[in-house]
């Protein structure tokens, strides 16, 4: 169990584990944020990386999803209807290397609900985002 302060954990939401080197992702919602602890963490620890700040396009992220084969990771938001995707390493504030939007920039659209979670299907190489 992780919990306490030091976490900075916010409303979490999904969480998912990299394979190959056991880190676990969460979708920090509140906190707008992705924390990155190591799979053995327990109780009050501080995340080894945070993915936070202006550039980064989180807003509420409510999923998370681990792609490892393309050492890619994929955050849902819905406070700006998006779907970001970083480098597997990211740490800061950093800008995504790709955005998948319901519309263009500022403009009021419809919105991706509360996605719970973010799979990608290999077989039909798609990114399955339920809604």
């Amino acid at each position: 169990m992780i919990q306490g302060p030091k976490t900075q954990l916010n409303w979490p939401g999904t969480m998912s584990l990299d394979p190959a080197t056991g880190d676990l992702y969460v979708a920090n919602d509140v906190g707008n944020s992705i924390l990155v602890f190591r799979g053995t963490d327990k109780g009050d620890v501080a995340p080894t990386r945070v993915i936070k700040g202006s550039k980064t396009g989180l807003s509420s992220p409510a999923g998370v999803f681990v792609d490892a084969k393309n050492k890619e990771l994929w955050a849902t938001n819905i406070g700006n209807s998006s779907a970001t995707v970083y480098p597997l390493m990211a740490n800061g504030d950093v800008a995504p290397i790709r955005t998948i939007r319901s519309a263009p920039l500022g403009k009021v659209s419809l919105k991706f609900g509360k996605t719970q979670a973010l799979v990608y299907d290999s077989k039909r190489e798609e990114i399955l985002v339920p809604n």
